[in-house]
């Protein structure tokens, strides 16, 4: 018991002073090779918690390694550009002026609902309120909303729903809003478009929608 008390205690004061090292604050700060630095670290420490017979160099040792590694590639993406964008990747827009990136979207794998949620997590609710939307290196979305969107837009009391995703309609958000399906039908007619050609479809409770047609990539 004496040992699996001083092995987990010893462990937990490296993996401190590893997290330390690499200088992120919080997972959601984490580049690719940071989480895996981290999911390895993670199972090293397991390691000799759960297998006491092991000598405690066999986490020791690739961990204080896995240190080395990632602050040898810190110190290398600072001096070479390229080699920082294969490592670490490149911000990318993925709204400009309430339009979607499509090919940006599509090359991140990122699903509309994503999207949505990341304005919804800035609370903005209208596609029309982002002047710009980049995803960062770390995956997450950094939103600069579009300045004149207090004045241009007249939002509603309740906010816009999707009512078509991807070509998929979702019908059951039409009750938020009170709108029917035949006023969805008659905005469909409207547009002269079907709900397979639709990348997104958001309606508000004003009956304001804002239409995104699918692009051929």
């Amino acid at each position: 018991m004496i040992s699996i008390v001083l092995r987990t205690t010893i462990m937990f004061f490296l993996v401190m002073f590893a997290l330390r090292v690499m200088g992120k604050k919080n997972l959601g700060e984490f580049q690719p090779s940071d989480f895996v630095s981290t999911m390895l670290i993670s199972n090293l420490t397991s390691i000799v918690i759960e297998a006491p017979e092991l000598p405690l160099l066999y986490s020791v040792v690739p961990i204080l390694l896995i240190i080395c590694y990632e602050i040898f590639m810190s110190v290398i993406a600072k001096k070479n550009e390229k080699l920082a964008k294969v490592a670490y990747g490149s911000p990318k827009i993925i709204i400009s002026n309430g339009i979607i990136n499509q090919s940006v979207m599509k090359t991140l794998r990122f699903t509309i609902d994503d999207l949505l949620m990341a304005m919804r997590s800035k609370d903005i609710f209208y596609l029309e309120e982002v002047f710009l939307a980049i995803v960062e290196t770390n995956g997450s979305v950094s939103i600069y909303p579009d300045p004149s969107a207090k004045t241009n837009i007249d939002k509603a009391d309740i906010p816009p729903f999707s009512i078509i995703v991807d070509g998929k309609t979702r019908y059951n958000n039409l009750g938020y809003i009170n709108v029917t399906e035949s006023k969805v039908e008659k905005i469909l007619e409207k547009e002269n478009v079907s709900p397979e050609d639709i990348l997104l479809l958001m309606i508000d409770g004003n009956g304001q929608y804002n239409l995104s047609l699918k692009e051929i990539l």
